[in-house]
């Protein structure tokens, strides 16, 4: 794996990485989600760009992206809150880990792992668990975040296009 992980540098590299998630949305989610909805998806651009790309760069959370060395195009994202914005499921002492994604035709190649290591790096030493919620349905997530440590703690839902999809909360210690 030729792939460098580190922060997000730039609006035009935090889009690239929001394609990233478009992709794989639509890979990961397309027998779990509706359809149309992921065929909806798009990736801002202008100054809701920026409000997000400057969001993700706040003080309380780590955005990195895996860069390929050459010819050095976003091929992954991670995205890590421990402040203010933690979802319901996190504890006093847990970091939400909002997400991990992988292209397509990056996945299997050690890119996810790569950034959750990297991740774990990032969080403050206060925090001593990485919390995080997938699809129940999704089969390939689960098996990627059980091979790494995570245990099942609970479960959600996931409230979106007037339906409801049951999630799966993980965690494991930091």
């Amino acid at each position: 794996m030729d792939t460098l992980v580190r922060s997000v540098a730039s609006a035009a590299e935090f889009r690239a990485a929001l394609e990233v998630n478009r992709a794989a949305w639509r890979d990961a989610y397309a027998d779990i989600l509706p359809a149309d909805r992921l065929d909806a998806m798009t990736v801002p651009s202008g100054a809701a760009l920026q409000t997000r790309y400057e969001r993700a760069k706040g003080e309380d959370r780590a955005f990195l992206v895996a860069v390929d060395r050459a010819p050095g195009a976003v091929v992954g994202f991670a995205d890590v809150v421990w402040g203010d914005g933690r979802k319901a499921f996190c504890e006093a002492g847990d970091a939400d880990l909002r997400a991990i994604y992988v292209h397509p035709d990056r996945q299997g190649s050690g890119v996810g792992t790569a950034l959750l290591d990297a991740l774990v790096a990032r969080v403050p030493d206060q925090f001593d668990r990485l919390a995080l919620e997938t699809f129940e349905a999704n089969d390939a997530a689960r098996g990627f975040y059980e091979a790494r440590g995570f245990e099942r703690v609970g479960s959600s839902a996931f409230e979106a296009w007037d339906g409801s999809y049951p999630t799966a909360v993980y965690a494991r210690p930091l």
